[in-house]
């Protein structure tokens, strides 16, 4: 597989990555995780996200494909040219990534993680275990993100205390060559 499609997250205990109004709570902000996160995020050949996000979190100089309905298939996001906007009603994400040149590489994913479910190659799972966000919004709409990673296929790899003072985990998730799963 040409690309390896990892997908980035922490949630609350509960499993959400947001507040109902899609914002971020400061309390499952952690230092520790971000600082791996963007990491991580300069290192992906792509790094696709909701509109939402990208409007939010704007980031000039990295590579972006920005998911959203507002546009047919694919279109340069006229206020940063390392941008696409794309519909994935309009054009499969593999034509996506031969119109943007992208042949190998890690795309990182952030966001839109239903989307990807399938396609998962590995998902780093940061779990803030003391914030419950009650009425937020989902990681995944099918259910807690280490239910959903298992159904699909992944499996926890490797797990840290990342940040032991604040109860913030990290989990590894991969999916695993057909040889590794006798």
């Amino acid at each position: 597989m040409p690309h390896d499609i990892v997908g980035h997250a922490i949630v609350s205990a509960d499993g959400k990555i947001a507040t109902a109004d899609g914002a971020m709570p400061a309390e499952l902000r952690n230092a520790l995780d971000w600082q791996r996160f963007q990491t991580h995020l300069d290192r992906a050949s792509l790094v696709v996200l909701g509109r939402p996000g990208h409007e939010r979190n704007p980031n000039p100089g990295r590579k972006r494909l920005v998911v959203t309905s507002t546009v047919g298939d694919l279109a340069l996001d006229p206020a940063d040219k390392h941008a696409h906007f794309w519909n994935p009603a309009g054009l499969s994400f593999d034509s996506a990534l031969t119109a943007l040149g992208i042949a190998e590489g890690t795309i990182a994913i952030t966001g839109v993680f239903d989307l990807f479910r399938e396609r998962f190659t590995a998902f780093d799972l940061a779990e803030s275990n003391v914030v419950l966000i009650r009425d937020g919004q989902p990681c995944f709409s099918t259910g807690h993100p280490r239910l959903v990673l298992a159904d699909c296929g992944l499996f926890p790899v490797s797990f840290e205390a990342l940040d032991p003072e604040a109860n913030v985990t990290l989990t590894r998730w991969r999916r695993l060559p057909d040889s590794e799963l006798l």
